[in-house]
């Protein structure tokens, strides 16, 4: 956490430091709403969901056969509060317009409500489960980077800013698959400004991202990740701005499939000296989705 706040400090001072680089004077509303550093409080409304199914089945070669199938569910949702740290520069060097830079900081920590159900059927034995609930904690944090150059268009009103990303998540034992791990990812994106007013404008984002360890122990491949986001600047004075906004993201961390199938030789209980071959099959499938909403809304001093 010391690591992430120093990263973030340095990081401003960075972009700070490029402000005397370019011709910040009266920008136009959309690409002002890109020269800011700004903090906000955060409520994030998370919905993580993993399960798995089993089948087993043994034929001992004399006979008997059992099978057992097994279920079993997990789920984490609910609300955590939290506060972010925005700062973004939109400068032009080395003969190009609108270069673009931004860095981003989240942290959030609760509770959320969790549910699992565990299910097992056998032909040998009676069926056999358990549900359990309650609150556990909640907590991770988004650290990330953009770089990228916006086009102006509709006479200086309407900014589009395609932009590549990449960064480093982590988060709790709160069903969000991590296990207090964290996790690299980068992707592409493409943001949208259009000043509504002189005052006011609306913007919106779209990103995606390759997670490039998802985080699940039996299945560390890499993972899309989906994000869309809608917001709102607006100018109180000609250097402090209102920020409010919402942002989606989605992740399926896929489905996992397991087999085995062997062929034994299991002892003939009716005539002990003598083996007879068996079979032991098993299958096996698993997945897991975690999808969250954040909220937030703060304010941003225009440099």
């Amino acid at each position: 956490m010391r690591l992430s706040f120093r990263l973030l400090l340095s990081s401003l001072g960075f972009c700070a430091g490029l402000a005397p680089l370019a011709a910040f004077a009266d920008p136009a509303p959309v690409v002002a709403v890109n020269r800011e550093i700004g903090l906000s409080m955060t409520g994030t409304f998370r919905n993580s969901v993993s399960g798995g199914n089993s089948r087993l089945m043994e034929n001992s070669g004399s006979g008997f056969i059992t099978q057992s199938t097994s279920t079993s569910r997990y789920r984490t949702i609910g609300w955590t509060p939290g506060f972010q740290a925005d700062a973004s520069v939109m400068f032009n060097a080395f003969g190009i317009e609108n270069l673009y830079g931004a860095l981003h900081f989240s942290l959030e920590d609760g509770q959320r409500n969790y549910k699992s159900h565990y299910r097992s059927y056998s032909s040998n034995s009676a069926p056999y489960g358990f549900s359990a609930g309650g609150n556990d904690s909640s907590n991770g944090t988004d650290n990330r980077g953009e770089i990228g150059k916006g086009f102006l268009l509709l006479s200086d009103t309407f900014l589009l800013t395609p932009f590549i990303q990449g960064g480093y998540v982590t988060s709790g034992s709160d069903g969000d698959f991590g296990y207090g791990s964290g996790r690299y990812f980068a992707g592409a994106g493409l943001k949208a400004d259009y000043a509504l007013t002189s005052r006011l404008v609306l913007r919106g984002r779209f990103g995606w991202a390759e997670v490039l360890n998802s985080g699940i122990s039996y299945n560390n491949q890499p993972r899309p990740l989906w994000e869309g986001g809608l917001g709102m600047d607006y100018r109180l004075t000609q250097r402090l701005h209102l920020t409010a906004g919402g942002d989606y993201s989605y992740i399926s961390y896929g489905h996992d499939q397991e087999g085995n199938y062997s062929q034994h030789r299991g002892r003939n209980t009716s005539v002990i000296v003598s083996y007879l071959p068996g079979t032991y099959s098993y299958s096996g499938d698993s997945s897991a989705l975690s999808n969250g909403l954040k909220l937030h809304a703060g304010l941003a001093w225009q440099f």
